[in-house]
């Protein structure tokens, strides 16, 4: 038996082998064409920069032969030091490409070109720049200061065209060759599907003809040779009356359970609804439509692990293998009589005991994990619980100026936005400095620190799971200010957007209404206060920072007018 599972087992692993082999090597030519295409991007657009300081150079020229005949010194120094500057960043990025990445090119690969086509063309490119540069400083050293009929400027538009040309060129050379690493790129991601496809297919017809089908016939052996076990029948006819005792009790005790959870979970289900719609009354008479939405959202993303475990629940309960038992006892039931001859001379005598055992166990995990669900339901129901009365003590303290302790009002932010953050897998990090307690507008607080936690959760849908952070800070940074920062790792805000995101109506998300952060910023300049946001560019996370004065507690509160 050893020496043929080891003859099957060594064509299996050999194709195991080459299957995965052929994936690596697919992966690694992949990955080093697109390295490839990436590579020959950048050169194209390092020569498309060229070509636009050639022309950039030739203005310049022109411009400072116009200064020098017009006798226009200022004019004159500020081109020349403008070509000068374009010769100067021409050499170093034309020098990047040929060695590789420098401070002018930090953006191009530390290898620097390869081609020898590309190579040659860029040192032609340089030869032809010397030649223009060297035009340029007779042009502007000849006597000769007409724009017409002067040859010396006549030689600097003849170097200067050869030069543009060459650079469109170069330009067209290096996006040539991008779209043939393209044209292999896809290649290559065509023809792997289909090696796969054949490996997995004749791997498949191994293990039928080498595995499935020997084991077929291992069964059958096995089921011939049950017979020799009869000699067990007395213990087992014993076992077969406990446990038939034992699941019928248990049987019993499912369908009570059975029936308590579903009238359970329809009064859980109707309690749930009455706390929605509580939540939703109250949040509408306060004027509390962020808090509503927010709370909402959280209780909708408790409701569906709710549903979703209800769903489970009943499919579990629908499954349990009770038909299998009312119809074991039948057949107890009707060979009473000869239960002995039954157990041992009938097939279905002989596999009860078996069968018995596993629905035994069958049904005792089936009710383990029914409890383990039902403690799950009441978790979820008693989170709701908390959200709504989060909600209410906030509700009935809106537009009032009153004592509120900012460590509480962000951990009650937090507990709102819980369940989407925790379903979002996002890491939640605190910096809150013990502050005195201070005057200010609960509500108002609450719904600018709603809205930036959830935007930030928002700004890290794109980020890989384990790689989603939001940072909640409070600090005093002087006497007469406090400030609240909520800061995350996602998308980032483009610079040339960071003036409009607080205008109204202006939104980056397709289901966002361009409400929130404008209404933040106008109740932070409500309070006297200012929120701003900062963002190092795409890519690189944002912060939000809301400043309020910092206003001692006095004990009583103030009502504020609309």
């Amino acid at each position: 038996m050893t020496r043929k599972l080891r003859q099957l087992l060594w064509p299996l692993l050999g194709m195991l082998a080459l299957s995965i082999s052929l994936q690596a090597v697919s992966l690694v030519a992949v990955v080093e064409i697109d390295a490839r295409v990436d590579r020959n991007r950048q050169y194209a657009a390092a020569a498309s920069s060229l070509h636009d300081m050639v022309e950039k150079f030739e203005n310049a020229t022109y411009l400072a032969v116009v200064g020098l005949a017009a006798s226009d010194g200022e004019m004159l120094l500020r081109q020349r030091a403008a070509a000068q500057a374009l010769s100067e960043r021409f050499m170093a990025l034309s020098g990047a490409m040929l060695r590789g990445g420098g401070q002018e090119g930090g953006e191009l690969p530390p290898e620097g070109i390869q081609e020898p086509e590309a190579l040659e063309a860029i040192s032609s490119l340089v030869a032809l720049w010397d030649k223009a540069n060297a035009a340029h400083v007779r042009v502007l050293r000849s006597e000769n200061r007409s724009l017409k009929n002067n040859p010396d400027l006549e030689a600097f538009r003849a170097a200067t065209r050869d030069l543009s040309e060459a650079s469109g060129n170069v330009s067209g050379m290096l996006q040539r060759h991008t779209q043939e690493e393209l044209s292999l790129l896809g290649l290559v991601q065509r023809v792997i599907p289909v090696g796969a496809f054949l490996l997995t297919l004749l791997l498949f017809g191994f293990v039928i003809q080498r595995i499935f089908l020997p084991f077929v016939a291992s069964t059958e052996e096995l089921e011939r040779s049950e017979a020799a076990l009869r000699w067990v029948r007395d213990e087992l006819e014993q076992r077969v009356i406990e446990r038939t005792d034992e699941l019928a009790r248990a049987n019993e005790a499912l369908r009570h359970a059975h029936d308590d959870l579903e009238l359970r979970v329809k009064e859980r289900t109707q309690e749930l609804r009455d706390t929605q719609r509580r939540a939703v009354e109250l949040a509408r008479q306060a004027g509390m439509a962020e808090l509503a939405t927010n709370v909402l959202h959280n209780v909708g993303n408790v409701l569906n692990s709710i549903n979703t475990s209800a769903t489970i629940l009943g499919e579990r309960l629908r499954a349990l293998r009770l038909p299998s038992l009312l119809k074991i006892a039948g057949l107890l039931e009707e060979h009473r009589a000869e239960l002995g001859t039954f157990m041992t001379g009938d097939e279905r005598g002989r596999r009860l005991p078996e069968f018995l055992g596993k629905l035994g166990e069958n049904l005792s995990a089936e009710r383990d994990e029914m409890l383990t669900m039902t403690a799950a339901l009441h978790r979820h129901v008693e989170h709701i619980r908390t959200i709504v009365e989060v909600q209410q003590s906030y509700a009935m303290s809106s537009s009032l100026v009153e004592a509120v302790s900012l460590e509480e009002l962000i951990e009650d932010a937090l507990r709102i936005n819980g369940a989407a953050l925790g379903r979002h897998g996002i890491t939640l990090e605190r910096n809150l400095v013990p502050l005195p307690r201070v005057m200010v507008d609960k509500h108002k607080l609450l719904q600018i620190v709603l809205n930036l936690i959830s935007n930030a959760k928002y700004a890290l849908n794109d980020n890989p799971p384990g790689e989603r952070r939001l940072t909640v800070k409070v600090e005093r940074p002087t006497e007469e200010l406090v400030r609240v920062q909520v800061s995350d790792n996602g998308m980032g805000i483009a610079p040339e957007l960071l003036t409009k995101i607080f205008q109204h109506g202006f939104t980056t998300r397709k289901e966002g209404h361009g409400f929130g952060l404008h209404s933040c910023a106008i109740a932070a300049r409500s309070m006297g206060g200012s929120l701003a946001a900062h963002s190092d560019g795409p890519g690189k996370g944002a912060t939000f920072t809301l400043e309020l004065p910092f206003r001692p507690e006095t004990g009583t509160a103030e009502r504020v007018s609309a």
